[in-house]
This record gives structure tokens, sequence and C-alpha cells, in this order.
């Protein structure tokens, strides 16, 4: 399959390029994570913190109190979050009149860095920055700073879009909040709205029908009792009820999303949590379809999908993913993931790091590889780099990789007497001679008989050999010699042999 490409990569907007974690939840001391302008995957069991790198960023918004947020047992100690944020549209936001006090913040490489803390501090003339305030980092002076109305800088800087299995719809379909991905919809598609002949209509209509000599009209005898006791007790003024259009803000907030069935409409709150998601979902990919490269500089959105193949059927989770792909050349996106389909489209524009929890210890390995073939990512690649699951699908394509390499380079063996060929003996003995530790025994044997060009009958040395051979002739009977037996590979030996050949890659390529 051919590997997917993002397009107009020097497009994207500002994104999250750093994120420093204290003793922020699951993640004690100190955790530093890196992060790619595109999608970036978080796999892992569950309960390895993929989730709490979304409510760090909770945290950073709005986060006022450790309470919450502190690893279990540091309570004594201090939680932060830190993010940078990167990108040379950066200073171009930054020009706008209310950022542009911030443009002293913003480093040489069009970074700024962002700081929610519960150890208080102090900076300019002892002026205390607390948990309840974000500090911006002055790079001229090294230090963090609390400038006048920096609170609201990151809701100036950007917006972020969470979808967590466990959605708030209400939340998320609110068609009267800017902030959301329904009310950003609205917004752009109704933008030349007020200019248009239908808006203007209703404003005329309204103005009869609430003006002077309609509604208003009768309530001048209430207006003018209200003025007569307003002159007896504090003094002549006039009153006047006035019924104004209302802005078009005003009816999206009264908006609601109807979804019918069997003939019934009904509040998409009212129905299942999968319709719910889906909803959300569709909403977002219908976000990426709509075409901003011509609109002025805007803060970005970031998106933090959990789970996002729940309730999705595999075709489902691969139409979601191209949209996530085609979000992504403007918008960086965040998803946590357990499934191997979303993985399909992995390209080189995409990060993915792999979340683990050993003995109560957290680790995050991240840019994992999963370009290894020219015909990446395979199923088996995705299975056993991103979920740790080796197969013999993956056994296959690494033999035929390693073999072809091997070819390719002309690599040697039997004292650099002999050239590995396109012939599974030849690469079966430099596999043997790479690792003799690893090679077959009495209970697996595969035996070639003797051909025109193998004179003599030949049996395996290599346990990868033999594996792939046992793969791809599971049910040839073959005379074996006395004492000797072909056993079917176990997942271990399969294990042990996909390790063996990413070795040789390492050592030899």
């Amino acid at each position: 399959m051919e590997a997917v490409t993002i397009k107009n990569k020097k497009e994207i907007n500002m994104y999250i390029s750093n994120m420093k974690l204290e003793n922020f939840r699951c993640f004690e001391g100190i955790t530093e994570l890196n992060f790619c302008p595109g999608v970036n995957y978080f796999v892992g069991n569950n309960n390895s913190g993929k989730t709490t790198i979304f409510k760090a960023i909770e945290f950073l918004k709005s986060g006022k109190t450790k309470e919450g947020w502190i690893t279990k047992g540091k309570e004594n100690e201090e939680v932060s979050v830190e993010i940078t944020i990167k990108g040379e549209n950066l200073k171009s936001l930054l020009e706008s009149e209310k950022l542009k006090k911030y443009q002293s913040y913003l480093n040489s490489n069009y970074e700024l860095k962002l700081k929610r803390s519960s150890q208080s501090s102090t900076w300019g003339n002892n002026k205390e920055i607390t948990i309840k305030n974000i500090a911006l980092y002055n790079p001229n002076n090294n230090t963090y700073e609390n400038p006048a109305g920096v609170d609201n800088t990151i809701s100036a800087l950007f917006d972020a879009q969470f979808v967590y299995s466990d959605l708030d719809n209400n939340e998320f379909q609110n068609l009267g909040k800017s902030t959301t991905i329904v009310g950003k919809l609205i917004n752009t598609i109704t933008k030349d709205f007020q200019n248009s002949d239908e808006w203007k209509n209703f404003e005329k209509a309204h103005a009869d029908a609430f003006g002077d000599k309609g509604f208003a009209s009768n309530l001048i005898n209430l207006q003018q009792r209200v003025e007569t006791l307003m002159a007896d007790q504090y003094g002549e003024t006039n009153v006047e009820f006035s019924f104004g259009v209302p802005t078009i803000e005003n009816f999206f907030k009264t908006g609601q999303i109807l979804l019918e069935d069997n003939g019934i409409k009904t509040d998409v709150s009212e129905k299942g949590t999968g319709m719910q998601r889906a909803l959300a979902l569709t909403l977002i990919q219908v976000y990426a379809q709509i075409d901003t490269k011509n609109e002025e500089i805007s803060k970005p959105i970031f998106f933090f999908i959990d789970e996002p193949e729940t309730f999705l059927h595999p075709i489902a989770q691969n139409k979601l993913i191209d949209s996530l792909n085609k979000l992504s050349e403007q918008n960086q996106v965040f998803i946590t993931t357990h499934s191997p389909y979303l993985l399909k489209n992995f390209n080189s524009n995409n990060k993915l790091s792999i979340f683990s929890r050993e003995q109560h210890t957290l680790r995050i390995t991240e840019d994992v590889n999963l370009n290894m073939f020219p015909y990446s990512p395979t199923w088996g690649e995705i299975n056993y780099r991103a979920f740790n699951m080796p197969s013999i699908e993956f056994h296959i394509d690494l033999f035929g990789f390693l073999h072809k390499k091997a070819i390719e380079t002309k690599k040697t063996y039997d004292s650099r007497s002999k050239t590995v060929s396109s012939s599974i003996i030849s690469f079966d003995q430099w596999l043997y001679e790479k690792n003799p530790a690893f090679s077959t025994d009495e209970n697996h044997c595969n035996i070639y008989p003797q051909t025109k060009k193998q004179n003599t009958p030949y049996i395996d040395n290599s346990m990868t050999t033999y594996i792939r051979n046992y793969i791809d002739h599971p049910n040839i009977d073959i005379a074996l010699p006395d004492g000797k037996y072909r056993y079917a590979p176990t997942l271990g030996e399969i294990t042990t042999s996909i390790e063996n050949m990413l070795n040789i890659l390492d050592i030899e390529f």
C-alpha cells in the first residue's frame, strides 16, 4: 500500500513541540515528551498514562490547585506542566493587538513556553506567581514571568478539543460556543450571512414587529407609569423598552443538533454513547474538509481524541484516519489507540510513542519506527512495533527483507568464499554464521532432498530459516533422519527469531 503523504506541510499552524511534566498524576518526577506537528499516536496498555497527556493540557488551561493533579504519594512536592508552542505563524499571531505585548517572549526559534506550577515564585518587583497563574518564559533573562493578562493568553493562542471515551456531548455540541468544533463550523459557514439579503430582510421584519409600530407600542403605557414613579422618587428620566435585532450569536446559543431515528427526532444527548461519539468524530471530519488556507492567521486547534476506534467498524476507522491526516495539515492531532487499523496509514509526518508500565514505573518510547520496509507499514510490523505482538506475518516480511538486503550488499560466508544469493540455503548458512547459538536441534529439522542444483541433502542450520520454511510449507511430510523431528515453532521461538533478525539488521546494515 502506497504511503499517505501530508501535503502543504509548510502551512501547518503553531503546534505543541514539547511537554515537560513534574509529578503530574501517574508521571512521577520529571517526564519530557516531544511531538510532531501532524498526528501523534499514543499506544500502550491501559493505565499506562496515555490520556494523562490530555489531562496535562486541561491542567495548563484551568488548573487552580494541586488536588487531583499531583502524583499520589508526592503531595508534599510540586506539580507542574510546561509546554512549548512552536511555529513561524506564532510570530504573526502575536502581532494582533491583544497579543503583541507578548512578542518579547518569543525566542529566535519561534517558540513560546508556558507553564503552570504549584511552586510559587516571584519576578520583577516581587510580583508573585502561584498555581492560579500561567507563566511565560522570558528568553531574554531566563525567568518565568506573569505579565498582565497572560492567564487569558492561552485561550487566545489555541483552542483544545477533547473527545474522551466518556464524552461530555453537551459540551461538544454547543453551537453557541466559538471554541467547539460545531461552533466553529457554524461560524465559518455563516461568516458572510449577515451581509445577505436573508439577514437584511430579517432585520427589517424584526424592526416592523418589535419597533414603535409593533410590539413596542404595547409597552407605551408601561413606560409612562415607570417614568411617573421615577420622576416622583428620583427625578425625571425617560424610559424605553428596546428590542434590537439579536446578534447571530444569540441564535447559535439556542441551537440544537437533532437526530432522527424511525421518524422521531431527539436531541443527540438522549442518544447512546456510540451515537454521540460518532457525531463528535463526524463533526471533526467535516471540519477537516473546510478550506481555511486563504483565511488570515488565526489560532490553531489542537485535537485530543481518546480511542477513536471505539464503536467503529475497521472500514470506518480507515475513513476516519484519512480525515484526521487531512486535518493534521493545519491542526495538530493527538490520538490514543489500541487499533492497528488506525496505524495502517502511518507515514513519515506522524509520530508514534509507546507507553508502558513496568513494576509501577512508567516508560515512554518515542519515535517508534513503522517505516522498515518499502511497503511499510505492514500488519505484522504494526502489531509488533506498536503492540508488542509477534506474528508469523512479521517473521515472513522480515525474513524476505533481510534476505534481499544481504543479496544487494553482497554479504559473504564460509570464510568469505561464498556470497549470499537468491538461494535460501546460502542465506541460511549466512544467518547461522551471524548467530550460531540460535541453531536448529533434533526437534526442528527441515531437510532439502538432493536436486540437480543441490548434490547432497541439506538440513537447515538456523532456527530462523527453519521457522520460515515451516511457515511456508507447514504440511509437507519430509523424510527425516532417525531421531529428528519437525515440530511447529512456538510463539516464543518465533519471537526470538524476530529479535535475532532485527539484531542482525542493526549490526549489518
